[in-house]
């Protein structure tokens, strides 16, 4: 199962790039199953044949409810097995139970049609490196994302994309570089503001301390903001978007003026790295309440 490119193993760390940012160029179907639950392995293989068969139409992602209880306990997950189908960010269906091949694959197909996902390259490099991601190719993604670039070096969403692909494997010069060749126009697009914003994380975190340092040099002086500012950074640039704002807003609360208004600004880049994120509205009015 872990060598199927088509089934991942879902846990807190990769949730929201695997379902949330997933879903949004491909259907997520989510088993959520435990081991001691009879019925989830009766309907396991169903949902691991049909995702082989369908070949990248939707991809199966497994949450092992006992070793993920906070994602089952946030989502509600009241009975084992449940199945929800995820797209564009949202429940699109969802059964419980361990139904027959045959309802399953009826399910399924009320809204995606069997038959490969993966766009060729040639096409659409980006909408392809942004699945070998999503598959944890890191590396992969990047070499295709320099291939199209040096191919078609005018190509502003190459650009961007291979921008964020650098920023994800630590290729942070690069990544810059790959900002300072855009066009006004291509600046502007919402995956170039998001760039930035990651550049700017980055930037902004101290990469001798890392979080398990920064979180106990809190635990002996819980009035560190130096800090507790860099253990937001370090949550935010991780994919813990949530627990990062939090933090940076509670520095916003103790000390203000640390670095002059630093917990603010990085909010800020949060916000853009988010992108186009619908939490991003949530937060953003909630920073307004503290400034005022």
């Amino acid at each position: 199962m872990a060598d199927s490119p088509y089934i991942i193993e879902v846990t807190k760390e990769n949730f929201e790039a695997v379902i949330l940012q997933g879903s949004m160029q491909t259907p997520v179907l989510i088993d959520f199953w435990a081991d001691w639950c009879q019925p989830c392995h009766q309907l396991m293989p169903i949902l691991t044949k049909l995702a082989e068969e369908y070949q990248g139409a939707f991809i199966l992602a497994k949450i092992d409810t006992e070793a993920e209880q906070e994602i089952a306990m946030q989502l509600g997950i009241r009975s084992l097995p449940t199945v929800k189908l995820i797209i564009n960010g949202g429940v699109a269906d969802e059964f419980m139970g361990a139904l027959p091949e045959n309802e399953v694959r009826a399910f399924l197909d009320k809204h995606i049609t069997a038959g490969p996902a993966e766009p060729d390259p040639s096409e659409d490099p980006v909408e392809m490196a942004k699945m070998l991601q999503e598959q944890g190719q890191a590396e992969a993604a990047l070499g295709l994302l320099r291939e199209a670039q040096a191919a078609d070096p005018e190509n502003g969403d190459i650009a961007i994309a291979l921008g964020q692909a650098c920023v994800a494997n630590g290729n942070y010069d690069d990544a810059r570089q790959c900002l300072s060749i855009l066009s006004e126009e291509d600046a502007k697009k919402p995956g170039a503001a998001m760039l930035r914003g990651m550049l700017s994380l980055t930037e902004a975190n101290d990469s001798e301390r890392d979080e398990s340092a920064v979180a106990g040099q809190l635990e002996q002086d819980p009035d560190n903001s130096d800090a507790l500012f860099q253990l937001g950074i370090k949550q935010a640039l991780r994919g813990d978007f949530d627990t990062g704002v939090k933090t940076l807003m509670s520095l916003m609360q103790k000390d203000r003026e640390f670095g002059d208004d630093a917990a603010r600004k990085t909010l800020v880049s949060i916000f853009d790295a988010m992108g186009d994120d619908p939490r991003v509205g949530v937060m953003r009015r909630q920073m307004f309440n503290l400034l005022h």
